[in-house]
């Protein structure tokens, strides 16, 4: 069976795609009422797309589980079935992630005074940004609901409302999208290309990294293989022409600059009232 979406062939060619595709194949065979991989895929709430996305993200970086998938038959018919029922998944409207309100944890200390720049290493992440991440429905938010942050020592919560189609956001959906920012914005260390964060924030007022972005803008395994040099995946996503994205964690948005029109305001406690925080 042939591979027909570059998305699924992009999920095959990362470890956390490879392992997120492996986990997906092994529950489906415990859910036999599921006729195919495609209705097992799309019953699959967003929340939990975001939970396991997070798990197998944190198992590359700082876990050895990665090297289970190094061998993936990735012409498995069952594989490449999974694959494409994932890829559809995650290219339905209903999986979109980049939505009006985001949570924002902490002050507003960023926001008043944001002033991004690169950090001393160069990283995939920006220093200064003003962060926001995907709510559910549930009113949690990816960062409360995959232990990112803890609600008790994050008591301040705050609802930023944007009109995603009028600010620019610079969408990493894909290894090309990023491939391309990088390539527009490079700043380069011992041959591999990290973001030019100042760069970026003269062109874009943020970049949002979505699902199918945290499992697809990694190292592609057919370009850089897996050494051995370090027992964790770490050391793999910071290298190659391009470092991966996995530190981002879950789907979320580095503003580098305030959107106009956009208004921040105290997240509502559950049946409650909004957060003086004056």
């Amino acid at each position: 069976m042939a591979m027909t979406s570059d998305l699924a062939v992009n999920l095959l060619d990362t470890f956390p795609g490879r392992m997120l595709i492996d986990w997906w194949g092994e529950w489906r065979a415990l859910h036999p009422e599921f006729s195919s991989a495609g209705q097992y895929a799309a019953s699959i709430d967003t929340e939990d797309y975001s939970g396991r996305v997070a798990m197998v993200l944190h198992m590359y970086l700082y876990g050895g589980d990665f090297q289970d998938v190094i061998d993936l038959d990735t012409s498995d018919p069952d594989i490449v079935e999974m694959s494409e029922a994932v890829a559809a998944a995650l290219s339905s409207p209903n999986r979109e992630t980049l939505l009006s309100p985001q949570s924002h944890h902490g002050n507003l200390t960023e926001f008043r005074t944001l002033s991004v720049a690169n950090r001393h290493r160069p990283s995939a992440l920006p220093d200064g940004a003003f962060w926001t991440a995907t709510k559910f429905a549930c009113g949690n938010d990816a960062w409360l609901l995959h232990g990112e942050h803890d609600g008790e020592r994050s008591p301040l919560r705050y609802d930023v409302h944007f009109d995603p189609a009028k600010a620019r956001i610079a969408r990493v959906d894909s290894a090309p999208a990023w491939e391309a920012l990088l390539k527009a914005h490079p700043r380069e260390r011992e041959g591999t290309v990290f973001p030019d964060w100042p760069s970026i924030a003269q062109e874009w007022d943020a970049v949002r990294v979505s699902l199918s972005g945290l499992l697809c803008a990694e190292p592609l395994i057919s370009q850089v293989p897996y050494t051995g040099e370090d027992p964790s995946g770490y050391t793999h996503c910071q290298s190659g022409p391009y470092v991966g994205v996995a530190e981002w964690a879950v789907p979320s948005t580095a503003w580098l600059r305030p959107s106009a029109h956009m208004r921040v305001e105290p997240t509502a406690p559950a049946g409650g009232q909004a957060i003086d925080d004056r």
